[in-house]
Order: C-alpha cells, then structure tokens, then sequence
C-alpha cells in the first residue's frame, strides 16, 4: 500500500494511460524494425558513412528517450523518483550524442561504448527495479538480462563482431524500453480503474 500511495503522487501518473501506451508501443514498433532491418539489410549506408548498418538511427531513438526522460525527471516529486529518471535520461543523452558524433570513427572504437551503455544502464535499471519495488519487475528484470547478456556478447565478438550486431543489441534494448512504457500504461489504466 505504502508503493501505491508513493506512486500516486508521482506527477506521471496525472498523464494518461493511452499517452504511456501510445509511446511505448511507438517506440516497440521502432525497435522492432530497426532489430529486423538489423538482420536483413545490414549494409545500409545512411549519414553519409558505410558500414556502420542501423547504429546512427539507433542513436537518435536513444538520444530522444534521454531527452524524455530528463524533462520527465524535472517534474518527480520524490528525490528517488527524479534520481531514477535523470539517470537513465543522462546516461542515454550521452551515450546517444557520442555514438550519433562518433559515428564516422572506427567500429573497433565505438564497440566498447556500446558493450558498457549496455551493461550500465541494464544495471541501473535492475537495482533501481529491485530498490523501487516496481509493479511490472519482472519485465524490467527480464529486460536488465537480455540486455546484459546482449553487452556480453558483444564484448566477447560472438557470434561476430560486425555493425548489423551492434544495432541489433541497441534495437532490443529500444524494444524493452516500450514494452516497459506499455506496461507502465496498464498499471495506470488499473490503478485508474480501482479508483473509479
């Protein structure tokens, strides 16, 4: 109960639910047909660089879920609440500006910062999950391992070290972002419901 009433005053959920669930299943969608162009059209050349397959539009996507993230964070009411945001949304500014910039350097070179934005942020997410007591934990766990196991992959080449991988990895990273956005929605709409 103490939860429920925490995550009442949180100032997300004066939005509505079908807000929630219309960006994250936007953000879903993206993330799906970015990870499926990944695998099927791996050398598309865009931002005038060849060879770096999905990676320039995977970094806008993170680049603007920062930016939502951080504004989002702006408005916590709670210290904690607003720690968790702007962490992840800073994180992913960052790490969204340094790929999208960095993009005409070398693959070799910007393996490294996806392996660690991967690992580091499926580890926020997790110890924040486990330390908020979030309602939908067991996705967000299950998202924390698919993503870090995805980083170790990665930083062990396997089963290969080419861009298509690398765009991959971030696409099912954007993936859970909106399945995490969705069922934050469906929290709302229920909570709503008992109210009412």
């Amino acid at each position: 109960m103490k939860l429920i009433n925490k995550l009442a005053n949180c100032s997300r959920l004066k939005w509505p639910w079908w807000v929630w669930i219309t960006l994250g299943s936007l953000i879903l969608i993206a993330g799906t047909l970015f990870a499926i162009e990944s695998v099927l059209n791996a050398n598309v050349a865009m931002l005038s660089v060849v060879g770096f397959s999905w990676l320039p539009i995977c970094a806008i996507i993170i680049l603007m879920l920062g930016f939502f993230d951080c504004i989002d964070a702006l408005f916590a009411k709670e210290v904690c609440d607003f720690m968790q945001r702007m962490n992840a949304g800073v994180l992913d500014l960052v790490f969204g500006f340094l790929l999208l910039f960095g993009i005409s350097d070398t693959l070799e070179r910007l393996s490294l910062m996806i392996v660690l934005y991967l690992l580091v942020r499926s580890i926020l997410r997790a110890v924040f999950a486990v330390k908020l007591h979030i309602p939908h934990m067991l996705l967000t766990l299950v998202g924390c391992i698919i993503s870090m196991t995805l980083g170790l992959m990665l930083w062990i080449q396997w089963p290969t070290h080419e861009s298509w991988f690398y765009s991959f990895s971030l696409s099912i990273e954007i993936i859970f972002r909106g399945l995490l956005m969705i069922a934050f929605a469906f929290f709302i709409k229920q909570r709503e419901a008992g109210i009412s």
